[in-house]
């Protein structure tokens, strides 16, 4: 008997997943240092990219379960040539990577006189469904270290564009996927037009156009943003952040500048989080063009909890967002 509603646990968003492997396989087939690495990656390569288990084989290493050795892995091969790609699986893994991440790799270019130059790293993690330990946002804890990039993107072009600039450029990146965005939401799917620009870290998108409201937002939240938007026609800037570190302030402000009003969605808890800094930002540049007061929407700062359902209800809903813009245009 099917069950009366289809979990999504297992309801990979493949849309974007396949933008950022056939940006790894583009890189990868001009660039002869680029690896991957991880625990199950000859696996989960096999799954969902198996033209790069074809063409690079011998590029693709499977390693032991142990985030932070593996983390520390992919510093040591950078440091003789390699650009590792090491795939954390999911956020809350990370937690077991903070001293490799946070305390070499970041950190590594600045301190040795051994390595002069910095070194192209990029370590890849999922926000999943997953409960209290396998389900957490952790994006605003990386913004915080020194010498590493953030980059979430909410669609398959964006998450093709930004790993082909992660893959061209020196330096450690933190790239998370966002898996609670499920195909049916995602927009700019089309990624057969042989399109492979970059997309430079830190600048946003202008993803609506309007002149009575900024609206600021990124990954699952944007999407539930913009279904809003779409629906009532609002008349408003949605600007997507794409890059949570570097943080495109020019555009924000550039916007806040015009509107005189500030919405922040966002996925992750607010207490200390990107949309905190936000707030903040435009209070010190801004404010006398605000006309009303700033207002965000966000995570309460609780654990997650098991149930998918519950999961999904952290996450601000479309009719709060479409109470808060109500509120700010009234």
């Amino acid at each position: 008997m099917e069950p009366a509603v289809k979990s999504r646990t297992w309801a990979r968003n493949r849309l974007i997943r396949d933008g950022i492997y056939r940006a790894i396989h583009e890189q990868m087939r001009t660039d002869p240092s680029i690896y991957v690495l991880g625990e199950g990656a000859h696996m989960k390569v096999h799954y969902d990219a198996p033209y790069i288990e074809k063409d690079f084989r011998d590029r693709i290493i499977t390693l032991p379960i142990s985030e932070d050795g593996n983390t520390n892995f992919a510093v040591g091969t950078s440091l003789v040539g390699v650009k590792p790609i090491v795939d954390v699986i999911s956020s809350d893994f990370l937690f077991r990577t903070m001293d490799s991440i946070c305390n070499t790799a970041a950190k590594l270019s600045q301190i040795s006189s051994f390595v002069n130059q910095p070194k192209t790293i990029v370590v890849r993690s999922e926000f999943l469904f997953g409960g209290p330990s396998s389900g957490q946002r952790v994006e605003s804890l990386f913004t915080h270290i020194p010498g590493l990039n953030v980059v979430l993107p909410s669609n398959p072009r964006d998450a093709r564009g930004l790993m082909k600039t992660v893959l061209t450029r020196p330096g450690v990146t933190i790239f998370f996927e966002d898996r609670m965005i499920s195909d049916s939401e995602t927009k700019d799917s089309d990624l057969d037009d042989g399109v492979t620009e970059t997309i430079p870290i830190g600048k946003a998108k202008l993803r609506h156009r309007g002149d009575s409201l900024t609206i600021v937002s990124y990954a699952i939240a944007l999407r539930e943003v913009e279904s809003v938007v779409e629906a009532q026609d609002v008349d408003c800037d949605l600007i997507d952040l794409r890059s949570l570190y570097p943080l495109d302030y020019e555009t924000i402000n550039s916007s806040v500048t015009r509107t005189g009003k500030l919405l922040i969605v966002e996925p992750d808890v607010t207490f200390a989080g990107v949309g905190a800094e936000v707030a903040a930002d435009v209070s010190e540049r801004s404010l006398p063009m605000l006309k009303r007061r700033v207002k965000r929407l966000g995570a309460p700062r609780t654990l997650i909890p098991v149930s998918q359902d519950l999961h999904m209800k952290m996450i601000p809903s479309r009719g709060e967002i479409a109470a808060s813009i109500g509120e700010l245009l009234s």
